[in-house]
């Protein structure tokens, strides 16, 4: 299979990934033992990371001098972004390289089992008993050896910034500064927001979604919708769109339109090219991290506005949840690093309450609270991560909840953009074309009454 990028490269197939290799000139690779600890495998596998280096350093003022010379303390950055499927080489090319334009040195490593880390020196998949956490750090430290960097900013988010918490406590020589972007700090951190989607569009508890939350209760009452699948729906609406696009897809499904909306949401959420893109995003191989390691699916209950519903039928292919090999709430004491966690106000996954619990784990740390934004500032708001990188890398990330008003101005990613607006269309078709998208939804409905002769018709919901 070919896939192909926003920029227009085309991407090989994995048996191409040598060639893929000679038409980059930023990788590095450093060989690593394919597993450490008790069960050693000693064997080596290529470990690729991204390395952008500026052509000119930043530049400061000379003490007792008006003119400018370089700056040759500032420190590298290592970003360590979502996953643990989340590639990092491919994915991040446009962060690099405007990183750099601007003066930083900036490292990115593979996340192993992902991407051009997947393959042993074979050529065959790493092994599954491999894809443990502490195997991750080593791969971290391993990367910032051979880069000859003894210190490194270090920015993370999601799973990333659970990583680069652990990488500040364990080896708090190799940590510069911190900046913790949306963070994962343990397995029960779902739970949170779980219980985060649930209070604003089923309880209602939240005043700005409470009539949203009461017509989708009667939605699925009604058997317009499924309860059990609508947290997920819901979730992905609200990550791009926020409650605005939430309230406006529920009140289209209230006037009997907006399932061809809901129902194509539904499809893309199921689709298996969501879990892997190669080079992109591949989440088979390395799922004993996210489940069986990090416990990602293990709280979902089936109870309407269920958000956990996919990471729970992903577990499946693994072994269970056996326990966290780390305690990161207790590590998080031993963090000396100047840190800033970042939330953004409307992150579902990993909700506001969750960052501000760590940021007084951590002694010293700032918090960063974006009003505007949802899940990883990194992949929505790439200024913004930038921004904070930078200041981080200068040792001056601790000012930056003064300026949170300001940076909350800055522009969405395109990527993100692009689809907030195709959201906006979706539903504006729905509203405005009516009768095409009727008989589209209605026949929808003969098929899924063709498949379960009992399913229940969707209907118009008295909202009275």
């Amino acid at each position: 299979m070919t896939v192909r990028l926003l920029n227009n490269h085309s991407i090989i197939e994995r048996p191409g990934q040598d060639e893929l290799l000679t038409i980059r000139n930023d990788l590095m690779t450093v060989y690593r033992e394919i597993s450490d600890g008790d069960d050693a495998d000693d064997r080596l596998f290529p470990l690729r990371y991204a390395r952008a280096t500026p052509r000119r350093l930043p530049r400061r003022r000379a003490p007792g001098s008006a003119r400018t010379v370089p700056d040759r303390a500032q420190v590298p950055l290592l970003v360590i972004p979502d996953g643990p499927g989340m590639a990092s080489v491919l994915p991040y090319d446009n962060l690099r390289r405007s990183l750099a334009s601007r003066g930083v040195d900036v490292l990115m490593m593979e996340h192993r089992g992902v991407g051009l880390s997947r393959l042993d020196s074979t050529g065959a998949d790493l092994p599954v008993e491999s894809m443990r956490l502490r195997n991750v750090l080593g791969d971290l430290v391993a990367v910032l050896d051979h880069a000859r960097v003894q210190q490194a900013a270090v920015y993370g988010t999601g799973y990333g910034a659970y990583l680069a918490q652990a990488l500040a406590a364990l080896h708090p020589e190799r940590v510069h500064s911190l900046v913790l972007d949306s963070p994962l700090t343990g397995a029960d951190d779902e739970l949170a927001g779980q219980q985060a989607l649930r209070d604003m569009y089923w309880e209602g508890n939240d005043p700005t979604t409470a009539t949203t939350a009461r017509v989708l209760r009667r939605l699925v009452e009604g058997g317009v919708v499924d309860g059990h699948r609508a947290g997920t729906i819901v979730l992905a609406v609200h990550e791009y769109g926020g409650p605005e696009a939430v309230r406006d897809l529920v009140d289209l499904l209230a006037m009997d339109r907006g399932q061809l909306t809901w129902n194509s949401i539904r499809q893309v959420l199921a689709q298996r090219w969501l879990e892997s893109t190669p080079y992109v995003r591949e989440l088979d191989l390395v799922a004993p991290i996210a489940h069986t390691e990090l416990g990602s699916g293990r709280h979902a209950d089936g109870r309407p506005m269920d958000s956990l519903v996919l990471p729970a039928e992903q577990a499946r292919a693994v072994a269970d949840f056996e326990g966290e090999p780390l305690d990161l709430h207790d590590l998080a004491g031993r963090i000396t690093a100047p840190t800033l966690v970042v939330s953004g106000g409307r992150n579902l996954l990993l909700p506001p309450r969750t960052a501000r619990d760590l940021a007084r784990r951590i002694p010293g740390a700032r918090l960063l609270e974006l009003p505007g934004t949802g899940h990883s500032v990194l992949d929505s708001h790439s200024q913004i991560a930038q921004v904070a990188a930078r200041w981080s890398v200068a040792g001056a990330a601790h000012l930056l909840p003064d300026r949170a008003a300001e940076l909350a101005e800055l522009p969405r990613t395109p990527v993100n953009k692009v689809l907030q607006r195709g959201l906006q269309l979706a539903m504006a078709a729905e509203r405005f074309s009516p009768w095409r998208l009727r008989l589209e939804s209605a026949r929808v409905r003969r098929e899924q009454a063709q498949v379960d002769p009992l399913a229940r018709r969707s209907r118009r919901v008295r909202l009275d």
